[in-house]
């Protein structure tokens, strides 16, 4: 993967993404069991992702309403560093300033 997502996680570490790209599916079904919750039910069908930056329908159920995403698509930004607010109140309290993802965003920032 070239360029993380727009909160700077590269998507190619996270297990929905390994097990949809590599058509595992037996981690697809493990997965399933795993994030599988009484309001979510997930099968193994539910388990693929194209990546943050992928059209809605092609993210995990679960990322399709990430509020860092939808905050950088309306604003038409290529990731969080490009924002003027970076980082903003809400990135500061969902990802670490020792994470790699705000390590990578940080050394990406893109001064307004």
């Amino acid at each position: 993967m070239e360029s993380p997502a727009y909160c700077g996680y590269f998507c190619d570490g996270c297990p929905v993404y390994q097990a949809g790209t590599h058509a595992d599916e037996a981690a697809k079904e493990a997965l399933a069991r795993r994030y599988t919750t009484f309001a979510q039910p997930l099968s193994a069908e539910d388990i693929f992702c194209e990546g943050c930056k992928a059209q809605p329908d092609r993210l995990a159920v679960f990322c399709r309403g990430c509020v860092i995403r939808a905050c950088a698509v309306k604003k038409g930004l290529p990731h969080c560093g490009a924002c003027e607010s970076y980082p903003c109140d809400y990135l500061k309290k969902h990802i670490p300033p020792d994470s790699a993802s705000r390590i990578w965003l940080d050394q990406h920032r893109e001064k307004p």
